[in-house]
């Protein structure tokens, strides 16, 4: 017997599982397409939706009279609140008003504005927004109110902030902020000064304002300048916050500028060495061409009654045995006429050898020379220079009159002790206000510590002439490279002061040339009956009379050096701690 077997067509697992993920896809797609149909759709509602309630609401903004269009507890002032809601065909806005002055060009803007009224019209931004699921959308108006007559401002005033830079030129760039105190409008808003270094704000008719300046520019940090409110630690503030009237202008200018290092030297001894040469004869000069010497001057050869045209000589090399830092270089010369000159460049080398020029990149301005009576050396290296070589260049373009060198001298620091761990208090000169008792609150006073090197170091300080507070046991006999210590903007400074035992009556003198640089190497005579002492100023121009002193009215004080005319003070007051000042004159 045969049996037949019987084949049944269907799906097998592997065909069913392809076709339940394919249709999957596919229906998932539809399904996804359907959604994102009705999403889009949503969405197209909504915002006309919110387009429909902007338009209306912004044509009602349009009907206001201009001086009522402003936000509440705002400025400017008006009817308009800054935040709401609002519904339309089952959707919730947010809205969300601000108004805002603008100064139009069309009559120049800012500090260059023609009428001086930088609130030429107003501008409403309005945002909607609204939420749908999971997604947030917004859409944003702006329309400019302009008014019927001429530009108004009307319910408010101006604020203008000039910024200068240490040097008092315009600084362009830095950071404003005007701060209302008012608590129903509340001002809180930040600027940065144009190109005319001013800053201008359009505000409320209001008392109590407040400004802060600031400036990080091209990422150097600049110094603090503004207003200060009356506090009991401060009640009566130097630039206290002030009051804007209604169609005016309040103006105020701060000074701020970029800030540095300042250290500070504490030592107890400095032993200091100084080279001068006189020209009593060509002794003191190692080599030379078409130069000679005459009633203790260099000058120019004569040679059958005509100077010659130009002449040089290099002095001999100051190599010291102990040398701490090169400091200054004094010059006392006489030049008849323009048509006579003198030029200073510094050398290594000696006149057995080959004289080298001292490159710009280690004493700029060397390359070409010094002109001047005082040069600043103490930029050059101990280390690469243990020893220099001076060159004096002569010349004139008349044969019948010579420059003449009367003397020169070179300073320099041979070694210093330091003082460790000496409590000081660093006080500037500027102040924030007064106390009730009229003394004034500085802005900057710091207590410190010396360490263990005598080295104070103060960092990021802002430019200003500082005093030094110390000990009762200690006077200061001079600090270089003045005192009070003068600490530029932008610049790191660096200060060494003597401290020497305390006597009840002292004088420390300065003395400085008509561009207030230090004179070296002067001689301060401080006489009156009983009591004559003659010193001379160290590299900083200064000298130190103590022991011996009695507080008295008919001292005198006579102050001489070559090159300068001598100057005297009589009669002359000591009487504590006192100070002069030696002003010299060519």
């Amino acid at each position: 017997m045969k049996y037949r077997t019987k084949h049944h067509s269907g799906f097998s697992l592997v065909e069913a599982i392809v076709v339940a993920a394919l249709s999957a896809l596919v229906f998932g797609a539809l399904f996804a397409s359907f959604q994102y149909s009705l999403q889009l759709v949503n969405n197209s509602r909504a915002k006309l939706s919110a387009q429909s309630v902007a338009n209306d609401r912004m044509e009602f903004f349009r009907s206001l009279p201009y001086d009522e269009v402003g936000v509440i507890a705002g400025f400017p002032a008006g009817l308009i609140p800054q935040n709401s809601t609002t519904t339309l065909n089952g959707i919730e806005f947010a809205e969300r008003v601000r108004v805002e002055y603008i100064d139009d060009d069309a009559d120049g803007s800012l500090t260059l504005d023609a009428n001086g009224i930088i609130t030429d019209y107003k501008q409403i931004r309005l945002e909607y927004t609204w939420q749908i699921g999971n997604a947030t959308s917004s859409i944003m108006l702006l329309s400019n109110i302009v008014p019927r007559s001429i530009e108004t401002n009307v319910g408010g005033g101006t604020i203008r902030i000039n910024v200068l830079n240490a040097d008092s030129t315009i600084l362009p760039g830095a950071n404003v902020r005007i701060i209302g105190s008012s608590t129903t409008a509340p001002i809180n808003i930040p600027g940065v000064t144009d190109v005319n270094g001013a800053a201008i704000f359009a505000v409320p008719a209001d008392s109590g304002y407040s400004v802060e300046v600031s400036a990080n520019i091209a990422g150097s940090q600049y110094s603090f300048d503004g207003t200060y409110p009356a506090t009991t630690s401060n009640p009566n503030p130097t630039t206290a916050p002030f009051a804007v009237l209604e169609s005016d202008v309040s103006t105020l200018t701060f000074t701020i500028g970029e800030l540095s290092d300042l250290d500070i030297q504490l030592n107890s001894a400095v032993l200091e060495g100084s080279m001068l040469e006189e020209f009593p004869n060509l002794d003191g000069v190692a080599s030379s061409t078409n130069v000679d010497t005459a009633f203790n001057s260099l000058v120019l050869s004569d040679v059958l009654g005509a100077y010659q045209a130009n002449g040089i000589a290099y002095l001999e090399s100051i190599r010291p045995a102990t040398l701490e830092s090169w400091e200054v270089v004094r010059v006392a010369a006489d030049l008849p006429t323009s048509d006579t000159d003198y030029v200073v460049q510094f050398y290594t080398g000696t006149s057995t050898g080959t004289y080298t020029l001292i490159p710009n990149s280690d004493l700029p301005g060397n390359a070409s020379g010094f002109t001047d009576s005082i040069i600043d050396i103490s930029n050059l290296d101990t280390v690469t220079y243990p020893e220099l070589t001076v060159g004096i260049s002569l010349e004139t373009s008349d044969p019948n009159e010579t420059p003449a060198i009367d003397e020169l001298a070179v300073y320099y620091t041979v070694s210093s002790v330091p003082v460790p761990a000496v409590p000081i208090v660093v006080t500037s000169s500027k102040a924030i206000g007064s106390n009730s008792s009229s003394s004034p609150i500085f802005k900057y006073l710091n207590a410190v510590i010396a360490d263990g090197g005598g080295r104070v170091s103060l960092t990021d300080m802002e430019f200003d002439q500082y005093t030094l507070g110390v000990p009762s046991s200690y006077d200061i006999a001079s600090a270089c490279p003045s005192y009070p210590v003068v600490h530029r903007a932008g610049i790191n400074t660096q200060a060494s002061v003597l401290l020497v035992s305390n006597a009840v009556h002292t004088l420390r003198v300065q003395v400085v040339d008509g561009l207030g640089r230090a004179v070296p190497g002067a001689e301060v005579n401080l006489s009156r009956p009983g009591y004559n002492l003659t010193l001379e100023t160290n590299t900083c121009g200064q000298v130190f009379f103590t022991g011996g002193i009695n507080a008295d009215t008919d001292y005198a004080l006579t102050t001489s050096v070559a090159g300068y005319a001598t100057d005297v003070q009589d009669p002359f007051t000591v009487d504590g701690d006192s100070v002069g000042a030696v002003l010299l004159v060519p």
